[in-house]
């Protein structure tokens, strides 16, 4: 089969420009993070609809994108690139990226100082360093792949699902990854062979994040105050390290407070809330809010998700105007 039938076959276009191709590769083909037993021919690897790895991916992009083959830093190890005429492609980089901001199903994305920046979960941060220094981009993963609007890495039996606007983490459930990709995707199946899985259930946390300099006073808002600017909140009691907050329904909640080195944790001790736990963390200039989901929250049920984001950035949004006087 030509290059053309082996792109048709994972749903890509061969008649569109070579740069689409390739980010249409990566946001359509899984990569797992190991060394392939021996080297896959291109037609193999199309047809199993997954990487073995990331010299094997950059390898089969480096036959759509003919650019010239580099070696930076991403996920916190070396990583290969290809570069023409200004612009970068590489392995769980879901678009050609140059100058100009590219949009990917994740988030954005922009080189600036032979730097691939990516911008997700309301901050930006360096994904893919082209030259020298410290590595970039975090820690290497068991398995990367990307959806209509988000992606998702797999990393010591936690899978995490990132946007734009929020990171949710949770334990990754054999059967789920199964679903996901085997059955919805249509991966070969021996993409999860070998990869551990959690025995333990471990609850779900959100992840939002904002600038420190959008918020009243530029600094970490005391935890009455981020409760007391939730939606239905009616009052908020502070005595020494419990808080109790009443809804406007009536119903109540108390909750512990933990001081931290750069911030606090507020702990459910009683009462009703869909929160165990709400965290608030000054990291990198940015407030970072995280929420671990009740028993009766199901993030990964339509919709909840992002109605879960859209609640926890309302609450630092609201934090950036100080209450009226008297309140």
């Amino acid at each position: 089969m030509n290059d053309a039938g082996l792109l048709a076959a994972v749903g890509i276009d061969a008649s569109l420009p070579a740069a689409q191709q390739t980010a249409q590769l990566v946001r359509r083909m899984p990569l797992r993070w190991q060394a392939p037993a021996g080297s896959r021919d291109i037609a193999t690897v199309l047809e199993s609809r997954w990487f073995a790895g990331a010299a094997e991916c950059h390898r089969v992009l480096g036959r759509l994108f003919r650019g010239t083959t580099g070696r930076g830093t991403a996920f916190g190890i070396n990583w290969p690139y290809l570069e023409a005429g200004g612009r970068i492609a590489a392995p769980g980089l879901p678009a050609v990226v140059g100058a100009a901001e590219e949009q990917g199903p994740d988030g954005s994305y922009r080189l600036s100082d032979r730097t691939v920046w990516r911008e997700a979960t309301g901050e930006r941060r360096p994904m893919l360093a082209l030259g020298g220094g410290e590595p970039v981009g975090g820690f290497p993963f068991e398995l990367l792949w990307f959806g209509d609007g988000e992606r998702f890495m797999v990393s010591d039996g936690v899978l995490e699902i990132e946007d734009l606007f929020s990171t949710l983490r949770l334990g990754a459930s054999r059967p789920w990854l199964e679903a996901a990709l085997v059955r919805k995707m249509r991966v070969d199946e021996r993409i999860l062979e070998g990869l551990a899985v959690p025995s333990a259930r471990r609850r779900p946390e959100i992840e939002v994040r904002r600038p420190v300099e959008l918020v009243a006073g530029g600094g970490i808002p005391d935890p009455a105050a981020l409760l007391r600017a939730r939606a239905g909140v009616r009052r908020v009691d502070r005595r020494g390290d419990e808080i109790t907050v009443t809804t406007e329904d009536d119903r109540r909640a108390v909750f512990n407070v933990a001081q931290e080195r750069d911030g606090w944790r507020v702990f459910l001790w009683d009462g009703e809330s869909p929160y165990q736990a709400l965290t608030l963390s000054l990291v990198n200039r940015h407030l970072r809010l995280t929420a671990a989901l009740g028993d009766g929250i199901d993030p990964m049920s339509p919709g909840v998700r992002a109605q879960l984001a859209f609640a926890l950035r309302s609450d630092l949004i609201t934090l950036e105007e100080p209450p009226p006087t008297g309140f």
